[in-house]
């Protein structure tokens, strides 16, 4: 039996996430969805976030607001880390890609839908977020423009530069890869025809 070397994510690895929430992502994305927000106010709440993190004059001063999509803004992208990690999902090679195909690019202009070769396809929204940087990365990122907000200026107003743009894009992605995972009750992910699967649990419970 080939011996799991992966090392097995736990709730002190991360700011905000329950021993629960780690065991099963689904817990955060369905109470979320469903009694906080829509996607469509959670976007402009994201597109807001990070055009004044990186431009502080813009914002409207409400550092309790900001806090809180900040807060919630890390929480997602740990769930997104979780199901990263406890899917073996891959790291892509051209991160910053927005379409693969034309009907991709038709799909975001006409219907704002992030589809990969005409389908939504939330695990490779995943993976591009943490091929772009690592989660370690992402928690300085936010920071930073928690910062920035607070101190109600920029720190430096090349921090960021042209990324930002890749940094608001990715952000807002993500969120739609955990809201398409929310919508359709969990994440299918792509595996050789051999392979059967079966919840992690349902697993656990017959070798006991």
């Amino acid at each position: 039996m080939m011996k799991n070397t992966q090392k097995k994510l736990k709730a002190k690895h991360f700011r905000y996430l329950s021993k629960d929430i780690i065991k099963n992502p689904m817990i955060y994305l369905r109470e979320y969805f469903w009694n906080h927000t829509n996607i469509f106010y959670w976007q402009n709440d994201i597109n807001l976030f990070v055009t004044c993190g990186a431009y502080p004059t813009m914002s409207n001063g409400d550092d309790t607001e900001n806090g809180f999509h900040c807060k919630k803004m890390i929480q997602q992208i740990e769930v997104a880390y979780v199901i990263f990690k406890q899917c073996g999902l891959p790291k892509h090679r051209n991160p910053l890609q927005l379409f693969d195909k034309r009907e991709d690019y038709y799909n975001y202009t006409h219907d704002f839908e992030f589809t990969s070769h005409g389908k939504r396809n939330p695990h490779e929204l995943i993976s591009k977020f943490f091929s772009f940087q690592t989660l370690r990365k992402w928690y300085e990122t936010m920071d930073e423009l928690m910062q920035q907000l607070t101190l109600k200026k920029a720190n430096d107003h090349d921090q960021f530069g042209d990324k930002i743009v890749a940094i608001r894009e990715l952000l807002i992605r993500l969120a739609y890869a955990l809201y398409y995972i929310y919508e359709d009750q969990g994440l299918i992910v792509p595996v050789p025809s051999y392979v059967k699967t079966e919840p992690a649990e349902t697993a656990k419970s017959l070798k006991e």
